[in-house]
Parts: structure tokens; C-alpha cells; sequence
């Protein structure tokens, strides 16, 4: 592929991501997503086939890296604790990986939002690959790794608590993401700054706040709902 071929292709990537974040993947269409990119209107169909697979690409962009960075740590944790990992090192492996990924990187917070709308119904048309591609392998190395930390949870406990984990994560990473949407309305962020203070810290120590905290937090209640049994 040419350079200039790349280019208009990497253009209609990010003005897709962006707009689909934005407006959701019905809302948008051919022509406003050439004249974001400030391509010819054709070019979506000669490069992605039409919207639905340039959608896709956006999707396979943005997470397949985060998904394989996903896989690799919390491969290496299991690999170097010898298969026995101690609960709040998986929890604050995944967590990390997770959280980093969405809002240390740009744009990866908005992609969250994305990701969600698209979960909703109605919004069908990448949810069986999405999580066939994406989510299912890490759920599968996650519940992997919360097993072999404690070989005594039964498949739906590790379910429940994979659920509460992600479900704190991506509230917090949408949180921070609404935060920053609402620095033009100061009278909203007010408000939201006294609901939740920790809005106010440096992107740096908001992260590593909501690492820890989600790790200690997690932790402690595996530890008081399923303590781990010493032989």
C-alpha cells in the first residue's frame, strides 16, 4: 500500500473512531465520515468495503493491541509465580492493563464510550464479534488466573467477581471521561467534583488511585467472601 493510500485509510480510522464514540454507529454516515477524514466520499467504500467494516477495523485498531497486551501480562504473572499467583497481583495485573490502556493513551477513553454504546440493544452489528474476538479470551485468561489463585472458587463465583471488577473499571474510566467532557459547563463539573473528589487529581494519580484502589478493594472482598484455604 502506498503512502498516500495509508494515509487517507489511517485519516478515515480516526475521524471514524471519533465520530462513532461520538454519535453511535447508526448515526453516522458515509459522507460525514469522508468529510471528517476531508476524503472523497468513495474512499470509504475502496478501502473498508462500506461503514460496517470500516466500524470493524476501528474495533480490531484500538483492541487488538490492548487485548494482546492483556493476554501477555497476566500470561507472564502466572508464568512467573510458578501457576500460583497471589489474588490482588491478578486483580492489579488486569486492572492496570485496562486502565492504562484506556486513558494514558489518546483517545482510548472515548473508545470505552464507544464500546458501550455499541453494547447496548439495538446495537447488534459488531457484538457477536466483539466478544468472540475480544473479550472472550481475556475473560478466558482472567478466570484462568483468578482459578489458579483460588483453586476453590466455583466457575460462577469467578464469573460474579470478573463482572464487579470490569464493572468498577470502566465506570471509573468513564467517569474521568465525563469529567473532562464537562470542563466547558463548570457549574456541572462542581457538582461532580464534590461527588467524587478524586476527579480532581493529575490523569498520573488519578490512575494509579484507581489501581489501587480497585485492587485493595476487590481483594478484600474475595478474602471475606471466599478466604483462601492454607492446607
Amino acid at each position: 500500500m502506498t503512502e498516500d493510500r495509508q494515509d487517507t485509510k489511517n485519516r478515515l480510522l480516526d475521524a471514524a473512531e471519533c465520530l462513532f464514540a461520538e454519535k453511535g454507529f447508526e448515526n453516522v454516515s458515509v459522507r460525514e465520515l469522508a468529510a471528517a477524514a476531508d476524503v472523497n466520499a468513495a474512499a470509504v467504500n475502496y478501502h473498508f468495503q462500506g461503514k460496517e467494516n470500516l466500524f470493524h477495523e476501528v474495533i480490531v485498531r484500538r483492541f487488538v493491541s490492548q487485548r494482546d497486551r492483556t493476554l501477555a501480562a497476566l500470561d507472564d504473572l502466572l508464568a512467573q509465580t510458578h501457576g500460583h499467583p497471589p489474588i490482588d497481583q491478578v486483580i492489579r495485573t488486569l486492572t492496570q492493563q485496562y486502565v492504562e490502556g484506556a486513558l494514558a493513551g489518546p483517545g482510548g477513553a472515548s473508545f470505552l464510550s464507544l464500546m458501550a454504546r455499541q453494547m447496548q440493544p439495538g446495537h447488534s452489528q459488531m457484538a457477536g464479534p466483539f466478544f468472540r474476538e475480544m473479550v472472550a479470551p481475556i475473560f478466558a485468561s482472567f478466570s484462568r488466573a483468578i482459578t489458579a489463585a483460588r483453586p476453590g472458587l466455583e466457575p460462577d463465583q469467578v464469573s460474579w467477581i470478573i463482572s464487579s471488577i470490569v464493572g468498577q473499571i470502566h465506570h471509573l474510566i468513564l467517569r474521568w471521561k465525563k469529567s473532562e467532557d464537562l470542563k466547558s459547563d463548570p457549574d456541572s463539573l462542581k457538582v461532580m467534583y464534590l461527588a467524587f473528589p478524586p476527579l480532581k487529581l493529575s490523569l498520573p494519580e488519578y490512575i494509579e488511585q484507581v489501581i489501587d484502589h480497585i485492587t485493595r478493594f476487590s481483594t478484600a472482598a474475595i478474602d471475606g467472601l471466599y478466604p483462601e484455604v492454607t492446607p
